[in-house]
């Protein structure tokens, strides 16, 4: 859990500039000349942070950059950014009728003048771009099936609280038609909300559609990097108070399910192939699991074909592991590699460089079991050689008995 928190709070301190990737000519400045000539140093965040290094950063894909981009600026009335971006978005795979669905729906979270002035930039790039006006969103689709519990429940709270008309049309057009447009996926709905929620600075509905995005798939991490990402467009103090309700709205998850039991069961997916990088041999893991804060414990079961193996990692706060079958072998850096057996528990204490693996005469698995420590759990090395390798104990038996 503490990675998440790394991205939700710890994040938007803004990075040293020599963190970001320096501009060079296979990545030009996108830093306009006005902003050379009268701001150098903004250029140079704009190049090596906010374009160098947080648009790069993996937790949050740039479609989805791209989207909260573009309902940041429409929801701001920031027309002039609009339309670099939306060549952007269009380039990073957000579709032209998804570009249509985002105006509509930011028409009722950010007013209608913003949507209307944004559809003649929309247009510009469109015409510029030729695409067809059959690429954009109709005005009528077949909807979406399903109203989730939240909206029955805030269907409940509009009833209650809200003047008649403004119930009406909360119940009946923009939950049971707008959130129901296939145009832009319930995910990405939740996405866009959010972007011009904060954009705004409404900390007054941004709690519920927090939740909202958790149970439409967006994962917390998702949204720590989507505030993060917003306090370059938004600001810093909009996106800090946006970090904070996302980090309530998860604690007060994982309080509601602190008391229950967490199950893994063998074999239960996700069930993923070790990445090439990090392994060498056919190995898979299953049974991921994460414990609930304020604890920051997670592993998985992870099993290895014969002769299959870890690259050279150590963990900042150790590592156990506990071997359910096979025979297994392990080895800190600078000792003997040693044999794990079905019911022993390895113990490999913090920042000590180390792998482990099954022996080459058959498979072993074992459940491994790691804290974070800043967000990271693990820290990757180099792989092992076959020669090093080759020194386990089938390599002394060999020598006592040729």
């Amino acid at each position: 859990m503490a990675k998440i928190w790394r991205s939700v709070m710890g994040v938007l301190s803004i990075c040293s500039p020599s963190i970001g990737q320096a501009v060079t000519e296979d990545r030009p400045s996108v830093a306009p000349a006005d902003m050379q000539a009268v701001a150098p140093a903004l250029a140079r965040y704009t190049d090596d942070v906010l374009f160098g290094d947080n648009w790069e950063n993996p937790r949050l894909g740039k479609r989805d950059r791209s989207l909260i981009t573009i309902s940041a600026l429409i929801a701001g009335g920031k027309s002039a950014q609009l339309p670099g971006h939306l060549g952007r978005a269009l380039d990073n795979g957000v579709r032209p009728s998804e570009i249509s669905g985002l105006v509509t729906h930011l028409a009722f979270y950010s007013g209608w003048p913003n949507a209307v002035s944004a559809t003649t930039v929309v247009r510009e790039v469109f015409d510029q771009r030729k695409i067809a006006p059959t690429a954009v969103a109709p005005a009528l689709m077949p909807p979406l099936s399903g109203a989730s519990a939240q909206e029955k429940l805030r269907a409940d709270e509009a009833k209650a609280t809200m003047p008649p008309s403004l119930a009406r049309f909360t119940n009946e057009v923009v939950f049971a038609d707008l959130w129901h447009r296939p145009d832009l996926s319930p995910r990405d709905r939740s996405l866009v909300t959010i972007a011009a929620l904060t954009m705004a600075g409404d900390t007054g509905q941004l709690p519920f559609h927090i939740d909202r995005a958790l149970d439409n798939g967006v994962t917390q991490v998702e949204l720590g990097e989507a505030m993060t990402h917003l306090a370059f467009y938004a600001g810093w103090s909009k996106a800090m108070s946006g970090a904070a309700l996302v980090r309530e709205a998860v604690e007060k998850r994982a309080a509601a399910t602190s008391k229950a039991l967490i199950v893994a069961r063998r074999g239960s997916g996700p069930v993923s192939d070790g990445p090439a990088t990090r392994f060498i041999g056919k190995v898979t893991v299953s049974a991921p699991f994460e414990a609930s804060v304020p604890s920051r414990l997670s592993g998985a079961t992870v099993t290895f074909a014969p002769g299959a193996r870890t690259a050279w990692h150590s963990h900042p706060l150790g590592q156990t592991l506990i071997v359910t079958d096979g025979l297994g072998w392990t080895q800190v850096e600078g000792g003997p590699i040693v044999e794990m057996r079905t019911g022993d528990v390895v113990v490999c204490p913090s920042g000590v460089r180390h792998w482990h693996g099954a022996a080459p005469t058959g498979p072993m698995s074992h459940v491994a079991v790691a804290e974070t420590l800043n967000g990271e759990a693990v820290e990757w090395g180099e792989q092992v050689s076959e020669a090093d390798y080759r020194k386990g104990p089938q390599a002394e038996t060999r020598s006592k008995h040729p």
